[in-house]
C-alpha cells in the first residue's frame, strides 16, 4: 500500500486517521504551515470544468479522498485506501487531540450562530478545548482583512473554514499568505452537523457508503444535481481512467504514474 496515490490529477495522501490527526495537530504545536483539503467525488466534477478550482487544490500539503466514490476510484486503480480520511469523522478526535494537547481552534463558516453553537457543544464535551475565533460565513469581501487580523490575533493554531466547496479552497488559496494560523482545513459543512442544525446518517448507511443518499433526502432540490447527475458522471469518469491508463481532467490527458 502506497503512502501516496496519484489519480485525477492529484496526489492523495493515504494514512490512518490517527496519523492524519497526529500530523495536523503537530504541525499546529510546530508552527508549520499545513493546508487541508478533502476531496470527494463532487470536488472532481467540478474540477474537470474548471481548470481554476483544479489549480487551487494543488496548493494543498496534504489531500485526503473522502467517501465511497473516491475509494471505489483508487480501488479500480490498483490501490488500497488505509483509512476514510474525511473532515466530519475527523473533527471529534481532532476537537480531543487538540483540547489535550492545548492547541486553540479557529472557526469561520456557516449561517450565523452554527459555528458558535458547533463550538459551545463540543467544549461541553472538552472543557479544556479552546475556540479563540468563531465567526459565521456570511461577511463581506470588504471586511476579509479585519477578519483575517482577527484570526491572527486569536492565536489559535488550527483553523476550520466551512464555507462549502469550491467557495472554501479557493479562499484559503486567496488568504493563506496572510493567515498565521499554521494548519487551515477546509471542512464543508461539518459545523451543520456538530451544532445540531443538521443531522447526520445512520451509522449503518455510512458503513456502506450511503451517506450521499441521507443527505440528499434531507436537501433533494439543493443536492439533485450533486449525486443523481453528479455520482455517475464521476463514476463514468473512473471507469475512463481506469481503462484509458490516462487521466483525462480539464480538458487535458495526463498519463497516470503510480507513487
Amino acid at each position: 500500500m502506497s503512502d501516496h496515490v496519484n489519480i485525477f490529477g492529484l496526489t492523495v495522501c493515504n494514512e490512518s486517521m490517527d496519523d492524519a490527526i497526529q500530523r495536523a495537530v503537530h504541525a499546529a504545536r510546530s508552527k508549520l504551515r499545513q493546508i487541508v483539503f478533502f476531496i470527494n467525488a463532487h470536488c472532481i466534477n467540478i474540477a474537470v470544468s474548471d481548470p481554476a478550482y483544479l489549480q487551487t487544490l494543488l496548493v494543498a500539503d496534504q489531500i485526503y479522498a473522502d467517501g465511497v466514490g473516491m475509494r471505489f476510484a483508487i480501488a479500480l486503480c490498483g490501490e488500497r485506501l488505509a483509512d476514510n480520511v474525511n473532515g466530519t469523522d475527523l473533527f471529534p478526535r481532532l476537537c480531543e487531540t487538540a483540547a489535550r494537547e492545548g492547541v486553540g481552534m479557529a472557526m469561520l463558516g456557516a449561517k450565523p450562530g452554527v459555528a458558535g453553537q458547533c463550538a459551545r457543544n463540543m467544549q461541553n464535551r472538552l472543557p479544556g478545548l479552546q475556540f479563540p475565533f468563531v465567526h459565521d460565513g456570511y461577511f463581506k469581501p470588504e471586511d476579509e482583512a479585519s477578519l483575517i487580523n482577527h484570526i491572527n490575533e486569536s492565536g489559535a493554531g488550527i483553523l476550520l473554514v466551512a464555507l462549502g466547496v469550491p467557495s472554501q479552497e479557493l479562499w484559503i488559496a486567496r488568504n493563506a499568505h496572510r493567515i498565521r494560523t499554521p494548519v487551515i482545513l477546509a471542512v464543508g459543512g461539518l459545523f451543520d452537523f456538530y451544532s445540531g442544525l443538521r443531522r447526520r446518517a445512520p451509522w449503518l448507511l455510512r458503513q456502506c457508503g450511503l451517506e450521499w443518499s441521507f443527505r440528499l433526502a434531507q436537501e433533494p432540490r439543493r443536492l439533485f444535481r450533486r449525486y443523481i447527475l453528479g455520482n455517475p458522471l464521476f463514476l463514468m469518469r473512473t471507469f475512463l481512467l481506469r481503462l484509458s491508463g490516462k487521466e483525462v481532467l480539464a480538458g487535458r490527458v495526463r498519463v497516470r504514474t503510480r507513487s
